[in-house]
């Protein structure tokens, strides 16, 4: 379905708070409340990056939902040799400010497109179906039945992990952990990678759901590969890729 474009908007906002996710991971928090800024679950905003005597664009994922009018919350990940990505989450302190575009991007869920998700992401892609998750939540959308596989290469690394622990708990959320490298003696999750006795077991219905996935490129091609010989369509799968 073609979604009504959401207005782009060009705007300097202010880091109130600076959020430690983990070793690896923060999440900027900005005042938008002077902005009329509205999107979509799942799109992102273009970020300057100050650096050295230069200006980096990057985009970067809303993890916060859009029912959440008076901040906006970008998490990002440490990238080995990311010049912005290091700024980012190792020299942001509260009371910078940064030039924000947005939102872009074609990612994106809406009740109406369907009310049975599965979000699957790797590492920091899990951002955008954080985005999403938090807006059922948010918005009592309780009829919209979702399941989420989250993988990560150790116990450490899960982003929003308590966070996910209270979602799961809700009657119309699922969340399911597989660790790949390392995981703690007392891990009651998955280990290893994600793969189809995983989906048959932990996903209802395969053929019928709206899968979204989002991380990188391998992990994506290769969760759309196995859910395509599950039988779903091409058309049920959204894909995000973070290099």
């Amino acid at each position: 379905m073609e979604l009504e474009k959401k207005p782009i908007r060009e705007f300097t906002a202010e880091v109130i708070r600076v959020i430690h996710e983990t070793p690896s991971t923060k999440t900027l928090v900005f005042d938008i409340s002077h902005v009329d800024f509205d999107f979509y679950p799942g799109q992102y905003v273009m970020v300057n990056v100050p650096y050295e005597d230069q200006v980096l664009k990057r985009a970067y994922s809303i993890a916060s939902p859009p029912t959440q009018k008076e901040t906006l919350e970008l998490t990002i990940k440490k990238v080995p040799e990311g010049r912005a990505s290091t700024y980012l989450t190792e020299k942001v302190k509260e009371g910078d400010e940064f030039l924000l575009k947005g939102p872009y991007g074609k990612f994106v869920w809406l009740p109406q497109m369907g009310t049975s998700l599965v979000l699957i992401g790797a590492g920091s892609g899990i951002v955008p179906l954080m985005c999403i998750l938090r807006y059922i939540v948010s918005a009592k959308l309780e009829h919209v039945k979702a399941t989420l596989l989250y993988s990560n290469t150790h116990y450490e690394e899960i982003i929003y992990r308590e966070e996910l622990e209270r979602m799961d708990k809700h009657s119309n959320i699922k969340v399911v952990h597989t660790l790949t490298r390392s995981h703690p003696p007392d891990w009651k999750g998955y280990t290893g990678r994600i793969n189809v006795e995983m989906i048959l077991k932990e996903v209802e219905d395969i053929p019928t759901n709206l899968y979204y996935l989002c991380g990188p490129p391998a992990f994506v091609e290769d969760i759309a590969s196995m859910l395509l010989e599950l039988g779903v369509d091409k058309n049920q799968i959204k894909k995000e890729k973070y290099d």
